[in-house]
């Protein structure tokens, strides 16, 4: 089944919509749903047009397309999505894949704050940026992410992984300040540069290929290590959170 979801044009294009109804499960029962803007609660065909090629029996064999200038208003798009397909024709606003747990997430565009927050399986492909706190916890939360892949082929704000306790975050380009802070478990990867990575650690894995701006003093320097083709420097920590971390980095700088 293809549920294909093209946006209207809005005379409020400034006004969020929560969309958590729109995952592959709940067309299964067809297309009678809702989603609010702002105080409005209103029809799927309401926000958009709405077309269905195909029947499906379950939500793997679902994929939903969603398309329209203002894609980035639509918030938690795939919240507790457990199997199939969504992909973003564009640009996508926060919380989207919330609480994940299988299928697969597709961004053409980029991607607001909180990308894959609290995810626990399943894949987000996000082929611009992402906003802060990717694969993160939420604000008070002591868990981010525990499984599943991100990859975000733009960078990414800050906190990235924050909380991390399983799962890979894989992102191409720069990332910004703390990324793996509070690693619980789990991999990072940073293709690019970043500053202050594994903040707190106490397990998992950080890579940085670029240069670690910032580098925090309470890593402790083991060696050199060669991953995939790369020699990366190897510090375990963070001593101050008694960690026993793995951050490998292929240069780093320490605050002047």
């Amino acid at each position: 089944m293809k549920v294909t979801l093209a946006m209207k044009p809005a005379a409020k294009s400034f006004i969020p919509i929560e969309a958590e109804a729109i995952v592959p499960k709940n067309f299964l029962s067809g297309t009678d749903l809702s989603v609010w803007r702002g105080n409005r609660e209103l029809g799927l065909n309401e926000v958009f047009t709405v077309s269905v090629e195909g029947d499906a029996d379950r939500a793997e064999d679902v994929e939903v397309v969603i398309s329209g200038a203002d894609t980035f208003r639509l918030k938690r798009i795939g919240e507790y999505m457990d199997g199939g397909k969504i992909t973003v024709l564009g640009n996508i606003g926060m919380h989207c894949g919330n609480f994940m747990s299988g299928g697969t997430i597709e961004i053409h565009g980029n991607a607001d704050g909180w990308l894959g927050r609290e995810m626990t399986g399943g894949t987000i492909i996000c082929r611009g940026d992402a906003a802060d706190y990717c694969a993160s916890g939420y604000r008070g939360g002591r868990k981010g992410m525990t499984g599943g892949t991100v990859e975000v082929f733009g960078r990414a704000g800050d906190f990235l992984a924050e909380h991390i306790a399983g799962g890979t975050v894989i992102v191409h380009g720069d990332a910004g300040d703390m990324a793996g802070a509070e690693m619980h478990g789990g991999t990072v990867i940073v293709h690019g540069n970043c500053s202050r990575p594994g903040a707190n650690m106490k397990e998992g894995s950080c890579y940085v290929y670029g240069t670690a701006q910032e580098m925090l003093p309470t890593f402790k320097k083991v060696g050199v290590v060669q991953h995939e083709g790369r020699t990366l420097i190897h510090f375990t920590g963070d001593i101050a959170n008694r960690g026993k971390g793995n951050l490998f980095v292929k240069d780093f700088k320490y605050l002047d």
